[in-house]
């Protein structure tokens, strides 16, 4: 749409590297606000918020050139370089949560904080920078959908942008629009969940009992179902189809699994331990 928000000679000012760092700087001082509520020390919480978007940005790129490797160019040193020329866009957000969730827990385990409490704090965090996120990626054109006759459609006519060449002047879906809104809707279910468990966990001490996960549960359950339907609107390459599915989408479907059985673990267990308390 709009991959440059300034340009003065040769210096351009990319829209989608302003929008990851207002994402960050939200998703900051939202962490900020809420870190007095859970009792966590700032200085720890900065310091592991700025190694998980590290790592996560690292994970990010990493699985796009996974996937799109033989595309960049046809020897690995014009590849690389490739790689290299377009670090303001082209991220893969799974890879980039997988790399980042290692050095979430890795950073948590070293300043001495509780993962899962941190992790339920972090969850609207990272959907709230991830809208941000999306909003860089339709600046950009990257992960655009397909054509569509709808009066969402939108028309990228800039050449500069990141939409496939055939789809330039044609209306395509804002997926990215869809999933910037989905992101921001799913923000504020964590942040209402986030502040209905605060009081139960002041009520227990600080400590987490069998409540322990339940909003992280909850943004892993609702992002996946998310990226799954938007999905179907993507027209960009989406690295190959599996039974028909996107890979975002097969990663989609056994993140939804793995929370539906951590929920039934986490309800026997729960079960379980009221049963012995009331003996």
């Amino acid at each position: 749409m709009h991959p440059f928000i300034f340009e003065a000679g040769r210096f351009h000012l990319p829209a989608y590297g302003l929008m990851v760092a207002a994402g960050y700087l939200a998703a900051l001082l939202y962490l900020n606000f809420r870190a007095k509520t859970f009792s966590i020390c700032k200085e720890k919480l900065q310091d592991l918020v700025f190694w998980t978007v590290i790592a996560g940005m690292a994970g990010a790129k990493f699985f796009y050139a996974a996937t799109y490797w033989d595309s960049f160019g046809s020897n690995f040193l014009e590849r690389t370089v490739y790689l290299f020329r377009t670090f303001q866009y082209g991220f893969v957000f799974y890879g980039g949560l997988i790399f980042g969730a290692t050095a979430f827990y890795v950073k948590t385990r070293k300043n001495g904080l509780d993962f899962l409490k941190t992790a339920d704090l972090c969850a609207p965090a990272l959907a709230l920078g991830h809208a941000f996120g999306r909003l860089g990626c339709f600046f950009a054109g990257c992960c655009h959908g397909r054509p569509t006759g709808s009066i969402f459609g939108v028309v990228f006519s800039d050449p500069r942008c990141e939409v496939n060449p055939e789809y330039l002047g044609v209306t395509i879906h804002p997926s990215q629009l869809y999933e910037a809104a989905g992101n921001l809707l799913i923000f504020f279910v964590l942040n209402y969940l986030l502040s209905k468990e605060t009081p139960a966990r002041a009520a227990l001490g600080g400590q987490f009992a069998a409540a322990g996960g339940r909003v992280l549960a909850a943004y892993a359950a609702l992002y996946a179902l998310l990226r799954f339907l938007v999905e179907f609107l993507r027209g960009d390459d989406r690295g190959g189809f599996i039974l028909g599915l996107s890979p975002a989408q097969v990663i989609s479907l056994l993140v939804l699994i793995s929370v539906v059985l951590y929920s039934l673990f986490t309800s026997h267990k729960s079960q379980v331990t009221g049963h012995k308390w009331r003996d």
